[in-house]
């Protein structure tokens, strides 16, 4: 497959299938090893999550055809993790999640691509920063991210290997 030919988009509500299909794909996948297991609360409510909220967006990479074959999304940082709890003004920070790539993808600039578009939805929608966490175990993922500008904030370590990083805009 030749990446000119993949489309990368917004989702719509007719996309939501197709793209929790792919999703739940890639965290059995990545996150099956040694009993862990991501949460899903957001993919189970995609449309509420990413498509209701003016400053949330969810992106996928289709195939002609209109596989879904690649992911990234934007939400408000919560504050939700306790370890970063008064790091972050809530209201000028987003989280980047759900970022994956197809595995026979990988490695192409289709992920860049993903981060150029959520990085400029972050800039039109006044955020000031982009906070992230990734795991070391994930393939590529932590090398990725510093390659597009993130910094770690923390490192947790553990059995879980988790990372925090963060891009200032």
């Amino acid at each position: 497959m030749d990446k000119r030919d993949l489309v990368i988009r917004p989702i719509r509500a007719e996309d939501i299938g197709a793209v929790q299909d792919f999703l739940f794909t890639q965290l059995q996948e990545l996150f099956a090893q040694d009993g862990q297991a991501a949460i899903t609360d957001d993919v189970w409510g995609l449309g509420k999550t990413y498509l209701e909220p003016d400053n949330c967006n969810m992106w996928a990479v289709f195939t002609p055809e209109g596989t879904v074959v690649g992911t990234a999304a934007i939400c408000a940082y919560n504050g939700r993790i306790e370890l970063l709890k008064g790091r972050y003004h809530l209201p000028t920070t987003a989280e980047v999640g759900r970022c994956y790539i197809d595995a026979k993808l990988r490695r192409q600039g289709i992920g860049s691509k993903l981060v150029e578009a959520m990085t400029q939805f972050c800039k039109d929608h006044g955020y000031r920063t982009m906070y992230l966490h990734t795991h070391h175990f994930l393939p590529g993922g932590f090398n990725f991210w510093q390659k597009q500008g993130f910094a770690i904030t923390i490192d947790q370590g553990g059995s879980l290997e988790i990372v925090h990083m963060e891009k200032i805009l």
